[in-house]
C-alpha cells in the first residue's frame, strides 16, 4: 500500500514552523480511523497520570506512546497520520518545544522521522475535563485495507 502523500501548497499559511505539512492526501485502498482525543490518562484509574499535572512536555510523551500503540492495535504507522487536532489551555514557542521533545520521545524510535509529517490544527481551550491536563490530541488515521 502506498502512504498517504504530505506536502505544503504555495498557497495558504505556511506551517507553524514548518515542522509540520498544509495538506494531506490519502492513498487508495485505505480506510480513515478518526481517534477520539488522547490526553495524559492512567488507563487503569482514567486518572490523569501522577506527576504531569501542567507539564505539556510530560504529557505529550504519554499521549504519543499511547498514539504509537494505537497505531500498532490499527496495523498503522506514524506515516499514516493524516491530520492531527492539539489542544493547548497555553500555547507559546517554549510549550511548544516541550511539546515537540515529548512527542518525539513517547513515539516508537522507528516512526520518530515521521512524527511532524501530517497536516496539524492548533486549538486552544479554556480547560480540560480533568484539573491538570494542559494538552490533548485527536488525530486521524489512514489505515491500511487488508
Amino acid at each position: 500500500m502506498s502512504s498517504p502523500k504530505h506536502f505544503n501548497t504555495q498557497a495558504g499559511s505556511p506551517p507553524y514552523h514548518n515542522l509540520y505539512h498544509s495538506v494531506t492526501i490519502v492513498p487508495p485502498n485505505s480506510s480513515l480511523a478518526y481517534i477520539s482525543t488522547q490526553w495524559a490518562a492512567d488507563r487503569a484509574t482514567g486518572e490523569l497520570v501522577a506527576g504531569c499535572e501542567g507539564d505539556a512536555g510530560k504529557q505529550a510523551k504519554i499521549i504519543w506512546a499511547n498514539i504509537s500503540a494505537i497505531l500498532k492495535e490499527l496495523g498503522a504507522e506514524m506515516k499514516d497520520v493524516v491530520h492531527r487536532t492539539v489542544n493547548f489551555v497555553e500555547f507559546n514557542d517554549e510549550i511548544g518545544k516541550a511539546v515537540a521533545e515529548g512527542a518525539v520521545a513517547g513515539t516508537a524510535d522507528e516512526w520518530k522521522g515521521d512524527i511532524f509529517s501530517s497536516a496539524l490544527t492548533y486549538n486552544g481551550v479554556s480547560h480540560f475535563h480533568k484539573p491538570g491536563i494542559v494538552y490533548a490530541v485527536d488525530i486521524v488515521v489512514a489505515v491500511p485495507n487488508k
